[in-house]
């Protein structure tokens, strides 16, 4: 049995917000970002302006929290 599963934008987009808002108020960029996380900044970028095309693995926003000095759960809230 097959299960359909229909993602709600709506977290990506929640995702990608805290996340810009903990850039700015840690006043990190985002090439800073890409460049301490290893993660390819074309790619980053276009995360963090909400292209519902991109997933982003745990393992990636757990280093993006490290970076930002807050707990992973904060992006989701």
């Amino acid at each position: 049995m097959k299960t359909k599963y229909n993602f709600d934008l709506q977290v990506y987009k929640t995702v990608a917000d805290n996340i810009n808002k903990y850039l700015a108020l840690k006043n990190i960029s985002i090439e800073e970002l890409a460049t301490i996380a290893d993660i390819k900044l074309d790619y980053l970028s276009k995360f963090l302006n909400y292209n519902p095309n991109l997933t982003i693995s745990i393992y990636d926003l757990y280093k993006i929290s490290v970076i930002l000095d807050t707990n992973i759960n904060n992006f989701f809230n």
